[in-house]
């Protein structure tokens, strides 16, 4: 007998009904046939069938922090802001905030997430350890990494690279970087060329800010894709935001462009919170402050998509449902045609096992019962209501089930006669 058994399912790529069994954790058979309910069975009701989801770029620090007001609604003043208070930030409170974070996150179907967490030398390594007990609490349900970030950059702040190293010595597992933090392209080459060295000496990938700007003159990502491909560092680097891009000309992106595939850099977008605080100072035309994705599906390069922030003075919104921040991005980035649906769809799936270079992951025989059950039937249903999950599990134990109601039934007022 199979100790989980899945019926009436849909398989997230090929829209065929299946039964599925589940035994000592994996998936032991896919089948259109009938299978006989093993110790628990679940119906799926129709529901699509997909693998865990990924929430690829966010800052647990500063997470579900109210009470400070962004009155420009820039990045610099929100940077301002929380710089002003980091320092004062008790363990107690960040774990919990982070707590109710990564619980919204498991509710939504979440089991892979990367955190930044601030390395500067005003609170030199006490966020690390904070987010090292989330960390703990959190292992075996969602698999959190932690990117040590120097927010004030690192020529600009030298004090800040000993500190990176002592962050990866005290358990962070991934290199951040935040290159246009620096003076200049020059200062943002000696910054990737760090991080490079930081990475090397512990075998780890990097995950950096990049060119989070208005700004055309920064194209710190030509740099970083050409330093990966110097260190033979291909499909192990991440640049998120690239909000310049959205300014740059033709000429650039079309130089800079096959590099970035050419190094196998993972391109997350962050259009929620970039749309808040991007082209603030802009007369009309506004700029946007996200990169140009179609040009990227075209180009070859992975995108992922990802929220960055939660409640706080750089996003007052948020609910961590990667679905719905794949939704904004396709608005965003006129992702409307079948294809480029799909490639929405696919962002915090497939597109960011690719990045988080997760093998075992997918609906296969053999491989670990991690999925999760979305109540529509289709991809785009998926990203137009954006739903809960109906079910959640992780290496064929169920982390999270709710029961699923007919669509819109219990909004819709008895009519009487």
């Amino acid at each position: 007998m199979m100790d989980v058994t899945i019926h009436n399912a849909l398989l997230d790529k090929t829209y065929v009904k299946v039964n599925i069994g589940i035994r000592n954790g994996k998936i032991d058979c896919i089948t259109e046939q009938d299978i006989k309910p093993g110790e628990r069975a679940i119906d799926a009701q129709g529901g699509l069938v997909t693998p865990p989801f990924f929430e690829p770029h966010f800052h647990l620090d500063n997470t579900l922090i109210s009470g400070h007001t962004n009155h420009s609604g820039t990045l610099n003043e929100a940077i301002k802001i929380y710089s002003s208070i980091k320092s004062d930030l008790i363990r107690e409170d960040f774990i919990e905030r982070s707590t109710r974070t990564l619980r919204q996150s498991l509710s939504h179907g979440v089991l892979w997430f990367r955190s930044h967490v601030d390395i500067e030398p005003f609170v030199k390594l006490r966020l690390v350890d904070y987010l090292k007990e989330v960390k703990e609490i959190f292992a075996g349900v969602i698999d959190v990494s932690m990117i040590a970030f120097p927010q004030l950059g690192m020529t600009r702040a030298p004090e800040t690279v000993d500190l990176m190293y002592a962050a990866m010595e005290l358990g962070a597992d991934i290199v951040g970087g935040i290159p246009h933090k620096e003076k200049d392209m020059s200062d943002a080459e000696k910054h990737i060329e760090l991080a490079f060295e930081i990475a090397k000496k512990y075998d780890a990938d990097i995950d950096m800010h990049v060119d989070e700007t208005d700004d055309p003159y920064w194209k710190s990502l030509e740099l970083l894709a050409e330093k990966t491909i110097d260190e033979n560092y291909q499909g192990r680097v991440s640049a998120g935001h690239c909000c310049s891009m959205a300014a740059w000309d033709t000429a650039v992106l079309e130089r800079v462009l096959p590099k970035v595939r050419e190094a196998e850099i993972h391109i997350i977008n962050n259009v929620m919170t970039n749309l808040v605080l991007q082209g603030r100072k802009d007369g009309p035309p506004i700029r946007r402050g996200t990169p140009p994705l179609p040009a990227l599906v075209e180009a070859g390069i992975n995108i992922t998509s990802a929220l960055d922030d939660m409640a706080n003075m750089f996003y007052p919104f948020g609910d961590m449902n990667p679905l719905h921040t794949a939704n904004i991005a396709a608005h965003v980035g006129h992702m409307t045609s079948p294809e480029l649906i799909r490639q929405a769809f696919e962002m915090p799936l497939y597109h960011a096992a690719r990045m988080f270079r997760i093998e075992d992951y997918g609906i296969e025989e053999g491989l670990a019962a991690n999925l999760v059950i979305l109540p529509v039937s289709s991809e785009i249903d998926a990203l137009r209501l954006h739903p809960n999950p109906s079910l959640v599990m992780r290496g064929g134990k169920v982390l999270y089930q709710r029961e699923v109601k007919e669509q819109y039934n219990e909004l819709v007022p008895e009519i009487s006669s």
